[in-house]
């Protein structure tokens, strides 16, 4: 058997070029929260009639009743996490959390950016009665980020946009595992051991033929999402888990050799059948992580988040609710969370480990660039929308959250702005503080 040959250098992390722009995805979010708002400010109550709208799904014997809202929440956001957990898996098999001095900065700036927004919140929201949503302020939301990052950050951001990716990848990991550890009621051990069975035939099914692979995963995916469904456990978190299993890997030179030969053939002799050789080799060049995130990044970022937004971002306006929102501690500990604690969190520990000189940042990145990222890391939408649909039961307390999600997001936008536009005095500290580690 003739060993592979040296593994192809993949693009750098968070680098797609089939992927859908930041820019493009942010604005297809911000248009649809826009028309949750106006249509939700709407007089006749059609914006709730129409989430509220039951609906049953059922397999079998088996069936469970949902809203539109619910089905959105719990069904197509699966997609969301499995993209998420796509991601997931690649930085750790692949990308900026391979080595640990690489992984070291963005792991410790995430965990603090986790950890500094929910004490804050705490001791601003403590006695709200709805303390309990002090993971709404955990997590970034990478699309908005990025969407921002391309707005209003530097003409080449570079090894930032690396950092944040990676830091976005582990702020995932950690938000991921709040919502399964502490968001989880009535948890049932059957229907659980059952999702995790799922998963590990999901897993062995890898090994089988391609042509058996597709309706196999189909079919298992749906045994554990159902399975944690009935476990008690979050079951989009089914994503995330079914996302860790799926083969990730770099390129190989053989597979790439093998393309190119391929392409050769078609070259001198076109047919349709050269044609379908060409493609499925260059399909197999690639993992199976790579071939998934290309196949769902278009449905996530114009079509599932849109609708998520439309659906879970319809903020009622009016002067009465205003009012009250600008006295409610879960309002402004939702704005204190992500603004200053985001901010305190991610640049106090990237700025800790710099002045430490531990782990390695790379080239470009000076502490100008990492307060604006930083401050863009504020931005909180969908985890904070979907903790807030878990966690507050009171519709005028959800409203005021909302409101503290907008707030928060386009004042660490301007905020940003502002400090990617002054110089820093100490341009190459960072880097040279890694270099010299």
């Amino acid at each position: 058997m003739t060993a592979p040959g040296p593994p192809v250098h993949a693009p750098p992390a968070g680098h797609r070029r089939s992927l859908p722009g930041p820019r493009a995805a942010g604005l297809a979010l911000i248009v649809a929260t826009l028309a949750a708002i106006v249509w939700a400010n709407i007089p006749g109550g059609t914006y709730d009639a129409v989430w509220h709208t039951p609906i049953d799904v059922g397999i079998g014997g088996a069936s469970a009743s949902f809203t539109v809202r619910d089905l959105i929440n719990n069904a197509l956001m699966t997609v969301f996490f499995f993209a998420v957990g796509l991601d997931v898996r690649r930085e750790l098999s692949t990308g900026e959390l391979t080595t640990w001095r690489k992984a070291v900065i963005p792991t410790v700036a995430a965990i603090a950016g986790l950890a500094v927004p929910a004490l804050i919140f705490l001791a601003v929201a403590w006695d709200s009665g709805s303390a309990h949503a002090w993971a709404a302020v955990i997590s970034s939301d990478t699309a908005f980020l990025l969407a921002a990052l391309a707005i209003v950050g530097p003409a080449a951001p570079g090894r930032l946009r690396v950092f944040l990716l990676a830091l976005s990848v582990v702020d995932d990991i950690g938000a991921l595992t709040v919502l399964a550890v502490f968001y989880t009621t009535d948890f049932r051990v059957i229907p659980f051991l059952l999702a995790l069975a799922g998963l590990a035939a999901t897993w062995a099914a890898g090994r089988l033929p391609v042509v058996w692979r597709r309706p196999v995963w189909a079919l298992l995916w749906l045994v554990t999402w159902f399975a944690l469904l009935a476990s008690g456990i979050e079951p989009t978190l089914a994503g995330v888990a079914i996302a860790l299993v799926m083969p990730a890997a770099r390129p190989d030179r053989r597979g790439v050799e093998d393309v190119r030969s391929l392409a050769e053939d078609f070259g001198r002799s076109p047919s349709a059948e050269a044609a379908r050789e060409l493609s499925r080799g260059v399909r197999q060049a690639l993992s199976v992580n790579e071939r998934l995130q290309t196949a769902v990044a278009p449905w996530v970022s114009f079509v599932i988040l849109p609708l998520f937004a439309l659906a879970n971002a319809g903020l009622v306006i009016t002067p009465d609710i205003v009012a009250g929102a600008l006295g409610s501690p879960v309002m402004w500990g939702i704005v204190a969370g992500l603004v200053v604690g985001k901010f305190v969190g991610v640049f106090g520990a990237t700025a800790l480990l710099a002045r430490l000189r531990i782990g390695d940042f790379g080239a470009g990145i000076d502490y100008g660039r990492l307060a604006g990222g930083s401050a863009l890391c504020g931005i909180g939408f969908t985890i904070s929308l979907f903790v807030i649909g878990m966690a507050i039961d009171d519709a005028q307390v959800q409203n005021e959250a909302r409101l503290g999600i907008l707030i928060a997001g386009v004042v660490s936008v301007l905020l940003a702005s502002g400090l990617f536009r002054v110089p820093s005095r100490r341009p190459a500290e960072v880097a040279d503080a890694s270099a010299a580690a």
